[in-house]
């Protein structure tokens, strides 16, 4: 084919066919590139409180979260993320009212702004209050030990029925009400 000899619209073509297999290729070899950053400071936030102006809440949504540790249920105490040493008398912007005994608790993430919130925030409030937390890189530390998980466990997280491999950085997003389940399986 003469490069030279050929038309506005065939340039445009290729172009776009060119644009497309890249697309294409780069979503196949690298699915995280289209993920969105985590907002990690989400564990920062403070609804009221003492410590905090209320700056108001105009996203609030919901997920459910749902963890076991070799084959037995590990309860999420009601009140996570209320009431804690930075936010006296006020509330995470991730934080739990009431507990489920054995399935699903509601994990209420209620913000000023949109945010990318990643799953991770929650287990950073919750080890404030001594309950599991995380590792200074970031990754699940169930029982506080500073040693990640990941060296520990197998490590299983189903959203929504689908696995999924985000872990830590899963974003709960404001537009669905995901079912996340942690199994959490000693090696």
């Amino acid at each position: 084919m003469d490069l030279k000899g050929m038309s506005i619209e065939q340039w445009l073509f290729a172009g776009a066919a060119a644009t497309t297999v890249a697309f294409f290729l780069l979503a196949v070899y690298s699915p995280g590139t289209f993920e969105p950053d985590p907002d990690w400071s989400a564990s920062d936030g403070c609804i009221g409180g003492l410590e905090h102006d209320d700056s108001g809440i105009s996203h609030h949504y919901h997920s459910t979260l749902k963890m076991s540790v070799d084959d037995q249920h590990y309860a999420i105490p009601p009140n996570t993320g209320i009431d804690q040493a930075g936010c006296r008398e006020g509330m995470r912007w991730i934080h739990v009212h009431n507990s489920a005994d054995t399935g699903f608790t509601t994990l209420h993430i209620e913000t000023s702004e949109r945010l990318n919130v990643p799953l991770g925030s929650f287990f950073e409030i919750w080890g404030r209050e001594g309950g599991p937390g995380m590792t200074v890189d970031r990754n699940f530390d169930i029982n506080r030990n500073g040693i990640s998980d990941w060296d520990e466990y197998e490590i299983t997280m189903l959203v929504n029925g689908d696995e999924s491999t985000n872990y830590e950085s899963f974003i709960m997003e404001e537009d669905r009400t995901d079912q996340i389940e942690l199994i959490f399986t000693s090696k």
